[in-house]
């Protein structure tokens, strides 16, 4: 094959590949934390007897993508249309580490298994178990963004349909 040919052989290539679709969370380079799971339906009722139980069964799991420690305080996870928006406390995730922000209350720690965890404090459920009529599209907006239900100022999306009970999603 002649040089011609070749180097128009490999700039079609290329350009082909640059195309290609990639995941939403691989694109994100706009902040430092991204969302990489959710589980949005604990396993068993939500409401049994009167009281919210496994309230921390709900969860969703964040990385830190940058080569430094950030603070978690102030990064808003936000479902387009839902009240969901209360900031993150502050706590200091490592490096590459991933935390689990889960619903209910508890202490913000990191565990004998190097796992971090980050409680919200919310007395109920709060992500949608059926995301069917609406995609719930859970967000992570960063701190001091609008909050527009616009993907403006957000990192790493999460959707699901309809959740099964105790089951986590990749976003």
């Amino acid at each position: 094959m002649n040089r011609a040919i070749r180097a128009a052989a490999l700039t079609t290539a290329a350009l082909s590949l640059a195309s290609l679709a990639t995941p939403a969370q691989a694109a994100s380079t706009t902040g430092a934390l991204m969302i990489t799971h959710v589980r949005p339906n604990t396993a068993g009722a939500d409401v049994k007897d009167g009281r919210q139980p496994n309230l921390n069964g709900e969860y969703f799991l964040i990385k830190n993508v940058t080569s430094r420690t950030v603070n978690t305080g102030g990064y808003v996870p936000d479902i387009a249309g839902n009240t969901y928006g209360r900031a993150l406390p502050a706590y200091s995730l490592p490096a590459g580490a991933k935390a689990y922000v889960h619903t209910g209350s508890g202490t913000n720690h990191r565990d004998s298994s190097g796992w971090h965890h980050i409680c919200r404090g919310h007395a109920r459920h709060v992500l949608p178990n059926d995301g069917r009529s609406h995609n719930p599209d859970l967000r992570l907006r960063t701190p001091g963004s609008p909050d527009d239900n616009t993907s403006t100022g957000s990192i790493s999306p999460c959707n699901w349909n309809l959740a099964a009970d105790g089951t986590t999603y990749a976003c």
